[in-house]
């Protein structure tokens, strides 16, 4: 299962990204890619320790209500990890 969040601060960098998420997330996750960081398409892919589709959408909800920088992030579980399954 996999859990794609997006709409991250354009000023920051891939490992600020990355620990917030390592933070936020704990145990549920076992690996975190983010894509173009620095730009306003910024998005991160983490791989959760579930596959259990349930389970990725509560964390998506719990990080959806959480902000990096003071911009609200957006989240969805996904069972592939397709970026186009993003919402809008």
């Amino acid at each position: 299962m996999h859990l794609l969040i997006w709409n991250l601060p354009p000023r920051c960098a891939a490992s600020e990204v990355r620990r917030f998420l390592e933070n936020e997330l704990g145990n549920y996750v076992s690996a975190i890619e983010v894509y173009g960081a620095g730009t306003p398409d910024a998005y991160a892919d983490a791989t959760l320790t579930t596959d259990l589709p349930y389970i990725g959408e509560v964390i998506a909800q719990r990080l959806s209500r959480r902000r990096l920088r003071d911009t609200p992030l957006r989240a969805r579980a996904s069972a592939s990890g397709d970026a186009s399954t993003r919402l809008h």
